[in-house]
């Protein structure tokens, strides 16, 4: 594969097709382009996508060599459709930025650094004389554009965000309130991203042992007044009132999925039978 390439672009013909669907499956109209509007598809995308690493399970059993192939965006969009399953950042970054220049907003991808240097995708849009950050694919309830333009919190469930702006004019900084103080979790470049880096973080991802990516099953489902989270044999639940995690013994993942994270059709447990995950910890 072409190190250069990270997505199977949608054929121009099917284009408006593939948009249609989007949409409906955010429960949404097309709309010119507005912060209004790219509000509402970052709530939406939130509330309709999940968060998940068993996608990524599949693509690396499936692959034949070293690497693993491109986003096929077609095939990904049908996969959310029939509640199979989500993604992580570098399928919803891609997606998303499909999804909002077919829609006629200037949007790019950016790459982010959270443990690992290029590792995290999300998107810049340029709009009304401002521009925002777009991120859906961080595993976190980030729920609105961030304006990138001064100091921003986000609060959500019980969780907190702060967004500021970093040491030089193309970066920018997430943290995150743990244990009663701000701590640094995410630094983004603001420039556009180009496709080699962008692959690069992709494959790295799908090597086993590298990220948490290829570890153990890790589903997160927003909902309009909390976040559930499964990560190994881990169940969590915020709200604005409280967290409350539980260990469960000998977990149902595909009951979980189709009761917890509205992911009836996810091929969880094809992927822990196919290969064992690891234990919490080990990855």
């Amino acid at each position: 594969m072409d190190d250069a390439s990270l997505v199977v672009a949608t054929e121009p013909a099917a284009l408006d097709d593939w948009v249609a669907r989007y949409l409906a499956l955010l429960g949404l109209e097309r709309e010119p382009p507005s912060l209004p509007a790219l509000a509402a598809i970052t709530r939406a995308h939130l509330r309709e996508v999940a968060f998940e690493n068993i996608t990524s399970h599949q693509r690396r059993a499936a692959s034949t060599d070293g690497s693993v192939p491109p986003i096929d965006l077609d095939r990904l969009l049908a996969n959310w459709e029939g509640r199979q399953g989500g993604g992580v950042c570098f399928e919803i970054a891609s997606m998303v930025s499909r999804l909002l220049q077919a829609l006629g907003y200037e949007a790019t991808v950016v790459l982010g650094q959270i443990s690992l240097p290029g590792a995290h995708q999300a998107v810049v849009v340029d709009i009304e004389g401002s521009r925002s950050l777009v991120d859906v694919g961080c595993g976190s309830p980030i729920v609105a554009p961030i304006p990138l333009s001064g100091e921003t919190e986000v609060r959500f469930a019980g969780l907190a965000y702060r967004f500021r702006p970093g040491e030089t004019a193309d970066e920018w900084v997430q943290d995150r309130w743990i244990d009663g103080a701000w701590a640094p979790f995410c630094r983004y470049d603001l420039r556009p991203a180009d496709a080699a880096g962008r692959n690069a973080g992709y494959q790295r991802h799908h090597t086993p042992g590298a990220s948490w990516v290829l570890g153990p099953p890790r589903i997160i489902r927003f909902r309009d007044d909390a976040v559930v989270s499964l990560t190994g044999d881990e169940l969590t639940t915020y709200t604005s009132d409280d967290k409350r995690t539980e260990r469960l013994a000998n977990p149902d993942y595909p009951q979980l999925a189709a009761e917890l994270f509205d992911l009836p059709a996810m091929p969880i447990a094809d992927v822990v039978r196919a290969a064992p995950l690891p234990a919490q910890g080990e990855v």
